[in-house]
């Protein structure tokens, strides 16, 4: 059922900031809790306020209770725990709300810059719908009356027109099936690593995911030092964090190395390909300095922006590339229609 009773960021969004504004205004967390229960629009969050409120009661602490929950995070849980020990609770709520805010804006910005690719390539897989299960067949007689062979892009056509016809519903259900196995395969380590891979090899988009990656591993790890969570604690964090397998198994090791004594800089400079030298720089700088907070802080904004930027550029870069493809496929069904229709005319004329 988890699969279908999700909380929504912008729900934990609200939730994190009410709660922060409801402690800082004297309310115990157990009062608190209530109070945002009944507020709640979302089902799902009603039950775990409803909940919490009855465990913070009989003594559990709220990261605690946070922890056993499938919809909250280990950043989250992280956030809170840390507030709890330093006793700046109303303060760590509002720096994850920060962190929750910006990661959102980000992501918002990339599904943004797609979806104009995403509409023109949708539109034009149901435009081809159309043309080869309802057009076609009704031009079909036609085709039959001549006495040459038909170009080769009406013979596809036609095949493709026929097998969705007769056996459309087999032929839909295999995709159906084609795309479980293919998700369920990409849920496999050495599948998504190999995938991982290939996304940061795709020109542009490639430099987008590793760029907003270090976005995310910078502003974390900035807003976790801040709350007061050490260096190492934030790696732990922001390697259960990342969305991308190298980047996780890269802060791991890291993490390990630091932990035995070796610099966080020299650490990553193990990895050029995923920590550029600008990264590595900043973060020597900050630990020579004993600002890490800054430091990688300065590389948020910088790679954010970066990100922005990119994201902003994208539909420019992409519509030439767009445009090729959609001028052949239009060629395709034009030839596919049309060229039988003139090899007809010109037998009349």
């Amino acid at each position: 059922m988890s699969l279908f009773q999700k909380i929504t960021t912008q729900d934990q969004l609200d939730f994190i900031k009410n709660l922060g504004l409801l402690i800082k205004s004297g309310k115990p967390v157990n009062e608190s809790f209530g109070i945002l229960a009944k507020q709640a629009t979302s089902p799902t969050l009603k039950k775990e306020l409803e909940d919490a409120k009855l465990k913070v009661e009989k003594g559990t602490s709220v990261h605690e209770v946070f922890e056993e929950s499938p919809h909250f995070g280990t950043v989250f849980v992280s956030f809170v725990r840390a507030g709890e020990e330093s006793g700046t609770l109303e303060k760590n709520l509002n720096y994850l709300a920060q962190w929750l805010e910006r990661n959102n804006k980000l992501k918002k910005e990339i599904g943004s810059a797609t979806l104009y690719p995403k509409i023109i390539v949708t539109f034009a897989v149901i435009l081809g719908a159309i043309l080869t299960v309802f057009i076609l067949p009704q031009i079909v007689p036609i085709f039959d009356t001549l006495d040459t062979q038909l170009p080769i892009t009406t013979r596809i056509l036609l095949w493709i027109s026929d097998a969705v016809r007769e056996s459309g519903l087999f032929l839909f259900g295999g995709i159906a099936v084609l795309a479980v196995a293919f998700w369920l395969i990409s849920k496999i380590e050495s599948v998504k690593r190999i995938w991982h891979q290939v996304v940061f090899s795709i020109p542009v988009a490639g430099d987008i995911a590793k760029e907003y990656q270090l976005t995310v591993i910078a502003q974390l790890i900035a807003t976790l030092f801040g709350s007061g969570v050490n260096i190492n604690e934030s790696l732990g964090i922001v390697s259960d964090s990342v969305t991308n397998i190298s980047y996780k198994e890269a802060l791991d090791k890291i993490r390990e190395r630091v932990e035995k004594g070796t610099g966080l800089a020299e650490a990553m400079t193990e990895y050029p390909e995923l920590f550029p030298d600008v990264f590595v720089s900043v973060v020597a700088t900050g630990e020579e300095t004993g600002s890490y907070g800054d430091a990688f802080q300065y590389l948020a904004n910088f790679f954010s922006s970066r990100v922005s930027e990119k994201t902003q550029n994208l539909p420019t870069v992409l519509e030439p590339a767009l445009l090729v493809v959609i001028g052949i496929f239009v060629a395709f069904i034009a030839s596919a229609i049309i060229m039988p229709i003139y090899e007809v005319t010109q037998g009349i004329y």
